[in-house]
């Protein structure tokens, strides 16, 4: 717990789980009230409670935020100080020179969770980014991209709003 509060939360996944992928979380609440329904609803005394869910739904979640964003400007996602983590693109097989990276949920990259800070620090190269790069060094197979690896094609719309993003946060 004391770790938990030092980092200010910290972020994890598994890839191979049981009772299967999904969506794990664990979290605290101060307030009495809610401490008693949540032990109520069989999360137990806390402090600390945890989430499951089965599933992620991206391709529904996604839009949906994006609505609620726009239709209500609801902030649905809001970091306290700026980002916190970010999705650095992982080879999921070996990569030659000239390899180009697919698509997200393709056969090329996975994402892997990394602190924003780590992230911009050692220049790695974030998932939504990924698509279209060339590489210009071999990368293996479960090793990180870093844009040092590859050449990002020219003129995207992306880079120039992740550079905002960067430039507004800098670390």
């Amino acid at each position: 717990m004391e770790q938990l509060r030092e980092l200010g939360g910290v972020v994890d996944y598994v890839v191979k789980s049981t009772p299967g992928p999904g969506v794990f979380v664990f979290g605290t609440h101060d307030d009495p009230k809610q401490k008693h329904y949540l032990n109520l609803y069989k999360l137990g005394p806390g402090p600390l409670y945890s989430f499951y869910t089965p599933y992620h739904l991206c391709h529904f979640e996604a839009p949906l935020s994006v609505a609620r964003v726009v239709l209500f400007r609801d902030p649905v996602i809001q970091p306290i100080d700026g980002p916190r983590v970010d999705v650095v693109a992982t080879a999921k097989v070996d990569l030659k020179p000239g390899d180009v990276i697919d698509a997200l949920g393709g056969y090329k990259t996975y994402g892997q969770a990394e602190t924003y800070v780590t992230s911009r620090r050692q220049r790695l190269l974030p998932i939504g980014l990924a698509e279209g790069c060339k590489l210009k060094r071999p990368v293996a197979k479960d090793a990180v991209l870093a844009y040092e690896d590859v050449e990002v094609p020219p003129g995207r719309l992306i880079d120039r709003l992740r550079a905002e993003q960067d430039a507004a946060w800098p670390v």
